[in-house]
C-alpha cells in the first residue's frame, strides 16, 4: 500500500559504508568527522579523567618542590685559547692544521679533560674533601674523627675515588656556543662549599694543563737528547770512512772559493782537478802564443817575398818553372804520373822550386829566421800542454771514477751533519720553551657564593608536572577510549550498524518519556516525527505495512521507540496499531497506563478473537495489544505461524503494524519476529551496548532474513557529542518565547 499523504523533497540516504574520509548522509545526518573534532570529542567525553590526572601531578609537582632538598650552584668561567705546540717549530710536515675539524676537536677534548675522573680526583685531594665536614655533611655522610685515628693512605684513596665520583655528578661543564669561554658550574646543598669546589676546579684545570705542557717538553727534551746522541755517532763514523777510504784511494781535495766573495761557501776540489784547470789555462795562453808567433812569421815572410821577387835570378828561375809545367801538362793529357818523362819533368820542377827557395831565404835576411824561430818555439810548448793536459785528464778520470764512492761517503756526512744541526736547534728551543711555563687557560670570573637556590625552582616544577599530567591524562585517555566501545553520537551509529541513521532522539528521563512522546511540542515527538518521516524513504512503497523495533538488549528505548513510530503515524492520519511481542518484559501496557490482561500471547495460544485483544490510548486514541500472561515457551509461540496469522488479521483494519520486539542479545525471539515482518528498526542507546554486541545482534537480524530499515540512536545527549544537531533549535523551537 502506497502512502497518499504528500512527501518532502528526498533526501540522500547512504547504501553502504564508505571511507573515514567520505561524508555520509542518513536522513539530513552529516557523519564525516574531521580528525581533530574526534580527539576533541574523546577529550570531552573523559575530561574529569584529564582534570583530575593533571591536577594530581600538579598537587604531587607542588609537593615535591616544598619537600625537596635546596640546592646552590656556583659557576666559575674560564677561557680556553687554541694554541699549538712549539716543540718541533715549524718544520713541513709536523705542524698541526688549524681550523674545521681540528678546532672541534681541540675544544671537545678540552671539555673532556674538564669532565674527567682524575680532574676531580685532583680537586677532591686539593680541598680534602675525604676529610671535610662541610662536604660530607652536604653530601649525607659523616665527618673521619681524625682527632682518635688516622687514615690509611688505602683508606685515604678509597674515600677520595668515592667523593670524586659524587663529584662528577655535581659538576656541569656547559660550553659558550661561539665563544672559547666554558662554565663551571657546582651544586651542592651548601653555597660555601659550591662556590669553593668551583673554583678549585677551574685553578686545578689551569694546573693541571701547565704540568702536562711540562712534562710534554721534558718528553720532547729527552727524546731530542737521545737523537743527538745516535746521530752524532753516525756523524762521526761516517768521516772515519770517507778519510779512510780517500786515504786508500791518494785522493787529496783543497777548499776552494769559485766567487770573490769572502762569504761565499767553498767548494771541495781534487788536487788533479785543480792541475788541470791550471794546464787548461797555460795551454790556452800557448795557444794564443803560437798564433802570434805564427802570424809574425807570415808576416815576415811576406816581406821577404817582395825584396826577393825583384831579384833577376828569382825572376828567371820562376820562367823555367812555368815552362816545365806547361810541358808536364802537356804529358798529362796523354799519360799518366809514372810515365818516365813525366817524372823526369817532375823532378825537374821541384828542384826549380827548391833554387827559387834557396834564391828567398838567402834575399830575405834575418828577420824571417828569426820569426820562424819563434815560431817553431811556440808550436813546441803548445804540443807540450797538450800532452800534459791529456795527461791530466786520463787522471782526473781515473780519480773520478774512484770518487764515486767518496762522494757517496762525503754525502752521509753532509746529511748527518745537516740533521745534528738540526736537532740541536730544536734541543736549543725546547729548553727555552720549557722554562717559559705559558699557558692558554684563564680564569675569567670566579666562582661567587650564591645568594638563592638554584633547585628546586617552583615554575619549573610546575611546568614539568604539568605535562607529565598531560601525557598521563592522554595515556589514560586512549587507554580508556579504547576500552570503552560503545555508540556515542551518530555518527559512530551508522559506522558501526552499516545502516542509515532515521533518527536521533534526545534523552530524558524514562519515568517522562512517555508524557514527551505524547507532548506534540516535545524534543522527543519532534525527534520520532523525524523518524517516521525517514521511514517514508526507506521502502519504495513508503512505511512498511509490518515493521517492528528491537535492540541489543533491554533498556534501550525500543519500546518507547515502537510507541512513539505508531503514535506519530496515528496522529498525520495513518491508521496504525502497536503489539507488543515482548512476551518475557512487557512495557506498552505501563505506557498506556491499562493493566496487562488478554493480549499477544493469549492470540498466540489460540484465542482468535482479535478484537477483544485491541485497547485504545485514552490520551490519543492508538491502537495497542498487551502481551497479555507471560507464557513458559515465549521462543515456541513466537516462531508458530501465529505471528503471520496475527499480522494478516490486523492488516484489513490497520495501514501499519508496529511490533515491539524482544531485544537481540541472548534471545531468539527476534530473529523470529524479524522474518514474519516487512522492515526491522534497530535502536541503539548512546553510550549502551557494545559494538561488538550489536554487530552480533545484526549478524543475527540478517540471518534470520530480516529487512533492516535503519538505526535510531535513542538516549543521545548532544553536548557530548563532537557537534550539535539542531534538537536546540529544531526540536524545542516550540518552546522557545516570541522574540527569541
Amino acid at each position: 500500500m502506497t502512502d497518499s499523504f504528500p512527501k518532502p523533497p528526498i533526501m540522500a540516504v547512504p547504501a553502504g559504508p564508505g571511507t573515514e574520509a567520505e561524508v555520509k548522509q542518513g536522513s539530513g545526518f552529516a557523519t564525516a568527522m574531521p580528525w581533530i573534532l574526534q580527539y576533541w570529542r574523546v577529550a570531552l567525553r573523559w575530561k574529569w579523567v584529564i582534570i583530575g590526572t593533571i591536577v594530581a601531578c600538579l598537587v604531587a609537582g607542588a609537593i615535591y618542590t616544598m619537600l625537596a632538598e635546596r640546592i646552590y650552584t656556583a659557576t666559575a668561567r674560564i677561557e680556553i685559547s687554541r694554541s699549538e705546540s712549539k716543540v718541533l717549530g715549524n718544520m713541513t710536515g709536523v705542524e698541526p692544521e688549524r681550523g674545521g675539524r681540528v678546532e672541534a676537536e681541540f675544544y671537545q677534548t678540552q671539555y673532556n679533560l674538564l669532565r674527567a675522573r682524575s680532574q676531580a680526583e685532583r680537586v677532591a685531594k686539593s680541598l680534602n674533601l675525604a676529610r671535610d665536614p662541610a662536604y660530607l655533611a652536604a653530601f649525607g655522610g659523616k665527618a673521619p674523627p681524625s682527632s682518635l685515628r688516622v687514615m690509611s693512605k688505602a683508606e685515604l684513596d678509597a674515600a677520595t675515588r668515592s667523593v670524586a665520583g659524587r663529584l662528577s655528578n655535581a659538576v656541569q661543564i656547559k660550553p659558550i656556543i661561539g665563544s672559547a669561554l666554558v662554565d663551571i658550574s657546582v651544586s651542592t646543598p651548601d653555597p660555601e662549599l659550591s662556590a669553593k669546589i668551583a673554583n678549585s676546579w677551574a685553578e686545578n684545570f689551569i694546573a693541571a694543563n701547565l704540568e702536562r705542557r711540562y712534562d710534554s717538553a721534558s718528553y720532547a727534551r729527552r727524546f731530542l737528547e737521545d737523537q743527538l746522541a745516535s746521530t752524532k755517532a753516525k756523524m762521526e763514523t761516517a768521516e772515519r770512512e770517507m778519510m779512510t777510504y780517500a786515504e786508500q784511494q791518494g785522493i787529496l781535495t783543497i777548499a776552494q772559493s769559485d766567487s770573490s766573495d769572502p762569504k761565499a761557501p767553498s767548494v771541495e776540489r781534487s788536487i788533479t782537478a785543480t792541475d788541470l784547470v791550471a794546464l787548461n789555462d797555460a795551454l790556452n795562453k800557448a795557444t794564443i802564443d803560437r798564433i802570434s808567433a805564427e802570424g809574425a812569421l807570415k808576416a815576415a815572410g811576406g816581406q821577404a817575398s817582395a825584396v826577393a821577387a825583384g831579384s833577376s835570378g828569382v825572376t828567371s828561375l820562376r820562367q823555367r818553372k812555368a815552362e816545365l809545367q806547361a810541358e808536364y801538362a802537356k804529358l798529362m793529357v796523354i799519360f799518366q804520373p809514372d810515365y818516365p818523362p813525366a817524372q823526369a819533368l817532375d823532378r825537374q820542377i821541384k828542384e826549380v822550386d827548391r833554387a827559387i827557395a834557396t834564391e828567398q831565404n838567402q834575399t830575405g835576411g834575418s828577420t824571417v829566421a828569426q820569426a820562424r824561430a819563434a815560431f817553431n818555439a811556440a808550436v813546441a810548448r803548445e804540443q807540450e800542454l797538450r800532452e800534459r793536459v791529456a795527461g791530466t785528464r786520463t787522471s782526473l778520470v781515473d780519480e773520478r771514477r774512484r770518487g764515486v764512492q767518496y762522494g757517496i761517503l762525503q754525502r752521509e756526512v753532509d746529511t748527518n751533519r745537516q740533521l745534528y744541526d738540526g736537532l740541536l736547534q730544536r734541543y736549543k728551543e725546547v729548553g727555552i720553551a720549557g722554562g717559559v711555563g705559558t699557558n692558554n687557560v684563564a680564569i675569567v670570573d670566579r666562582a661567587l657564593k650564591p645568594g638563592g637556590p638554584s633547585s628546586p625552582k617552583l615554575m619549573n616544577n610546575m611546568f614539568t608536572a604539568l605535562l607529565i599530567g598531560l601525557a598521563l591524562s592522554a595515556l589514560l585517555t586512549i587507554i580508556l577510549a579504547q576500552i570503552d566501545t560503545t555508540v556515542r553520537d551518530p555518527a559512530e551509529a551508522q559506522e558501526v550498524t552499516d545502516l542509515p541513521l532515521l533518527g536521533v532522539i534526545p534523552d530524558t528521563d524514562a519515568e517522562l518519556a512517555i508524557d514527551e512522546v505524547r507532548d506534540r511540542k516535545s524534543s522527543q515527538s519532534e525527534a520520532y516525527l523525524s523518524v517516521q518521516t525517514a521511514l517514508r524513504f526507506s521502502t519504495s512503497q513508503g512505511v512498511p505495512r509490518s515493521l517492528m523495533c528491537t535492540s541489543t538488549r533491554k533498556g534501550e528505548g525500543k519500546s518507547t521507540s515502537s510507541y512513539a513510530i505508531a503514535l506519530s503515524l496515528h496522529r498525520i492520519g495513518r491508521s496504525s496499531i502497536v503489539v507488543d511481542c515482548d512476551l518475557r518484559s512487557p512495557s506498552v501496557h505501563r505506557m498506556a497506563g491499562v493493566a496487562n490482561g488478554a493480549g499477544t500471547s493469549n492470540f498466540l495460544s489460540g484465542n482468535n478473537d482479535i478484537q477483544s485483544l485491541i485497547h485504545h490510548d485514552e490520551a490519543d486514541g492508538l491502537p495497542f495489544i498487551t502481551a497479555g500472561p507471560m507464557p513458559p515457551n515465549a521462543a515456541e509461540l513466537l516462531s508458530s505461524d501465529r505471528i503471520a496469522e496475527l499480522i494478516e488479521a490486523l492488516a484489513p483494519h490497520y495501514q501499519h503494524i508496529v511490533l515491539d520486539a524482544p531485544p537481540v542479545l541472548g534471545l531468539a525471539d527476534s530473529p523470529l519476529l524479524g522474518s514474519k515482518v516487512d522492515g526491522v528498526v534497530y535502536c541503539v542507546e548512546a553510550e549502551g551496548a557494545r559494538t561488538n554486541a550489536i554487530r552480533y545482534s545484526l549478524a543475527r537480524l540478517r540471518s534470520a532474513g530480516a529487512s533492516l530499515l535503519g538505526v535510531v540512536l535513542t538516549k543521545f545527549d548532544e553536548k557530548r557529542a563532537y557537534y550539535g544537531y539542531g534538537y536546540e533549535y529544531g526540536y524545542g523551537y516550540a518552546d522557545a518565547q516570541p522574540g527569541e
